[in-house]
């Protein structure tokens, strides 16, 4: 684990959650693989989630694990009791620069990644006679802003369309790169598509904007706490996301992280002292007032519970429970997965659809008789239900999941 001593911060005053924390990475130590049972359900035990639910909607809402509702509700009985509120921004930031793989020193902590985006659209220079260019497959969060903005100044913001599912990631290249015009000054791409949950190649694309003089705003709401990620290895101009999700972190903890050029390009959104200071780099965005700052203790609490597990270990168990979901659907006649196939494409999150089902009202009847999470694509008329796996997820919840839906299709929704 990449950590100074936690048993002290706050001016030196001992706090429990680390030592909870402490605890947890010695327990996890040993074992871990994939189908390591015994090592997932202790995972599984720092979870507050009751034994009758099974939890498949990560992708809107991660649960956050004990320790890291501990460390939120310490941090607001810390500031109760009148000792000086505060978490250390250099541990946060060094932190989840070390975790992401990237520069601390280009770390925003927006409220989540619509607030991200909406702080990048705001404080670009658009260019007139120029367009922002997106998918047909981004999530209100990434898309308003820009219809807000390009609305607001006049410019056009056109879509184009992406493969489903797709095969390849030279075709989602082809299809993302072949839109490209002339006059594109912004492209604003998710790196995992909440749709479909497929992977799009922003790596690189960010390569062939950066030839171009093409801005890329990439939407990451999903990849941190799924996938091992290395920012630095293909430096992003601009990467939103919301820990909220697969980090497990607090409702109301977001990130952006800004390429070195724009931290002293970027207009802020919301001013206060130092907006105006290129020598504060980033840091002049997080001047944001008086703000709820528990969410930050929560948020340094989760990832550094997800280093104790490991984030090759967290990953390795998204997929292996992904694939169990992905090839028992597969294996059923009437169901169309339009999830990637491709291992490449393929992240913790399984998209289909139930021939002759609503899926809306297959939601409705999961919650009413198995106390089971999902969540419908209704967005852009899609009509898909939507499947996450996570590391509290245990291969007896999937696959009573995959028995309640195979229920379904041979006998309708009672």
């Amino acid at each position: 684990m990449r950590r100074r001593s936690f048993l002290s911060l706050l001016g030196g005053t001992a706090l429990a959650w680390p030592k909870a924390l402490n605890a947890i990475s010695r327990d996890l130590q040993a074992g871990g693989g994939p189908q390591d049972e015994a090592f997932w359900a202790r995972v599984r035990e720092q979870f507050l989630i009751p034994p009758d639910r099974i939890y498949l909607n990560n992708g809107t809402l991660g649960p956050s694990p004990g320790v890291v509702v501990e460390a939120v509700a310490e941090h607001i009985r810390r500031v109760a009791s009148t000792f000086p509120p505060g978490v250390d921004w250099e541990d946060l930031k060094g932190s989840l620069g070390s975790f992401l793989g990237a520069d601390p020193e280009g770390l925003v902590f927006p409220r989540n990644t619509t607030e991200a985006m909406s702080f990048v659209a705001q404080g670009l220079e658009l260019d007139p006679g120029k367009e922002v260019l997106t998918s047909d497959h981004e999530h209100i969060g990434g898309l308003c802003p820009w219809q807000l903005v390009c609305s607001r100044k006049g410019l056009p913001l056109r879509t184009f369309s992406l493969p489903v599912p797709a095969g390849s990631s030279e075709e989602l290249f082809d299809s993302i790169v072949g839109a490209i015009s002339d006059k594109t000054q912004v492209l604003s791409l998710s790196h995992v598509t909440f749709t479909t949950g497929t992977r799009l190649p922003v790596e690189k694309v960010a390569r062939v904007c950066r030839d171009r003089g093409i801005v890329l705003v990439v939407d990451g709401a999903h990849p941190p706490g799924m996938l091992e990620l290395d920012l630095a290895s293909w430096d992003p101009e601009f990467y939103a996301s919301s820990p909220h999700k697969w980090l497990l972190a607090p409702q109301g903890s977001g990130l952006l992280y800004l390429g070195e050029e724009w931290r002293t390009r970027l207009w802020p959104t919301l001013a206060s002292g130092g907006w105006d200071d290129p020598g504060l780099g980033a840091q002049r965005l997080n001047h944001l007032g008086t703000f709820d700052e528990s969410r930050m203790a929560g948020l340094l609490a989760a990832v550094e519970f997800l280093n104790a597990v490991g984030m090759d270990r967290v990953e390795a168990r998204v997929r292996f429970l992904r694939k169990r979901l992905e090839e028992g659907l597969r294996g059923m006649p009437g169901v169309e997965v339009v999830s990637p196939a491709d291992e490449d494409l393929a992240t913790g999150m399984v998209s289909f659809a139930l021939d002759g089902v609503d899926s809306l009202a297959l939601q409705r009847h999961l919650a009413r008789s198995a106390k089971v999470r999902t969540r419908v694509i209704s967005e852009y008329d899609y009509g898909w239900m939507r499947l996450s796996t996570h590391i509290y997820n245990l291969p007896g919840e999937v696959d009573r999941g995959l028995e309640l839906l195979d229920d379904v299709r041979r006998n309708g929704l009672s």
